[in-house]
């Protein structure tokens, strides 16, 4: 016999093994991330006993499905995961293990994409088609990233910094049809970032765990594994000559072409003083004056046999060092729900789900849901950032 509380949520099973399975993850291991008793979770699944309201509330927000899930009949459709990916990590070393973290949010992007499929259906709009290509293999780098470079209109020079420079790449891309997200929950010592190859609303990823200056580089990074539709694990900070992937190492020279061209870096005044003699400050000025990193400036500096590979190991583990402890130092603020949401999810789907719910093509708990759970009073700050 079945005891059941006033306040149990009375979900069918055999959605909540669904949801567990589809994340890949055993009974115990989904024991563990949701920090419940394995012998628990197993009666849940079994039908023998319930959750409470609260606890499968928070069960479905951990498992990355709408609370309603729990009361369906049939598990739903499963989102496909996506095949054409591409991640940058902090090794060169293939994943063959993702955190559930890294599960959850590869859910979350491709839900989100369609979300943006259906959405443009609903609203009779006609999604760009992305079908830019340059050949990677018989198609030197410098071509290719005057190639980009052209294709994204970009100018010789910019004037953005950091964050503004950050936003100025985005904005260019998703105005291409590229979703561009921001990570908030993921190590990068798992993921830097991704690139999902798709023909209608492909999609980047950057982790905004990492320091602007090389999300700034994974978004030239991941762009440009997109145009040459290509795939495969990525290395440090984007420029390691460590890498066994050649494919990889022709997208990092590739990325910091497109932000450190040659022919500008080679007339730097900063840069000409550095190759007559080292030092670190010019080092980082040069770094701040292309808002890239000094990982990138070096690698460059390595790829015009400016420096050797041994020498270009050890600044490697110095600049490594010197974030680390920096980072150790610097604690991370909360940010407003609102602009959670805003790094998160971008201008591009932001405002598409705002016009379909403005238009009444979805409710509001629709776009609630959409958002991740965003309170509603947040939504017009939302608009006045869409529009700014």
């Amino acid at each position: 016999m079945i005891l059941i509380m006033r306040n149990n949520a009375l979900i069918t099973s055999k959605i909540l093994t669904w949801a567990r399975e589809r994340l890949d993850l055993s009974l115990e291991e989904a024991a563990e991330y949701l920090k419940k008793k394995p012998e628990v979770l197993k009666s849940w699944e079994e039908g023998n006993k319930y959750p409470t309201i609260n606890q499968a509330k928070a069960i479905a927000k951990k498992l990355k499905i709408p609370y309603v899930y729990f009361f369906l009949p049939d598990p739903p459709q499963n989102i496909k995961l996506p095949k054409n990916q591409d991640y940058r990590t902090l090794s060169n070393q293939p994943l063959k293990k993702y955190s559930v973290e890294l599960k959850t949010l590869l859910f979350d992007i491709m839900q989100r994409r369609e979300v943006m499929l259906d959405l443009y259906r609903q609203m009779e709009r006609e999604p760009q088609i992305f079908n830019h290509f340059f050949d990677i293999k018989s198609t030197d780098n410098k071509s290719i990233a005057k190639a980009i470079r052209e294709l994204l209109q970009l100018p010789e020079r910019f004037k953005q910094k950091d964050r503004d420079l950050f936003n100025f790449f985005r904005n260019i891309l998703e105005n291409m049809g590229v979703l561009v997200f921001q990570a908030a929950g993921v190590s990068p010592v798992e993921m830097r970032g991704l690139s999902v190859l798709e023909e209608i609303f492909p999609i980047i990823v950057v982790n905004r765990k990492d320091p602007i200056s090389a999300r700034i580089f994974t978004l030239a990074h991941e762009f440009t594994h997109l145009v040459t539709r290509t795939a495969g694990i990525c290395d440090n900070a984007g420029m390691s000559e460590l890498s066994s992937f050649d494919i990889e190492l022709k997208c990092n020279h590739i990325a910091a072409q497109i932000l450190v061209p040659e022919e500008l870096l080679k007339t730097n005044n900063d840069y000409k003083q550095l190759v007559a003699e080292w030092d670190d400050v010019l080092v980082r000025q040069i770094a701040n004056a292309f808002s890239v990193s000094r990982e990138v400036i070096i690698g460059r500096l390595l790829t015009f046999k400016n420096i050797s590979l041994d020498f270009y190991r050890r600044k490697m583990r110095q600049y490594a060092e010197e974030y680390n402890q920096t980072k150790q130092n610097k604690k991370d603020g909360l940010l407003l729900p609102d602009i959670d949401k805003e790094t998160q999810l971008g201008k591009a789907y932001i405002s598409t789900v705002l016009t379909a719910y403005n238009q009444e093509i979805i409710t509001a708990r629709d776009a609630i849901q959409y958002f991740d759970g965003l309170r509603l009073e947040h939504f017009e700050k939302l608009e006045r950032w869409c529009s700014a």
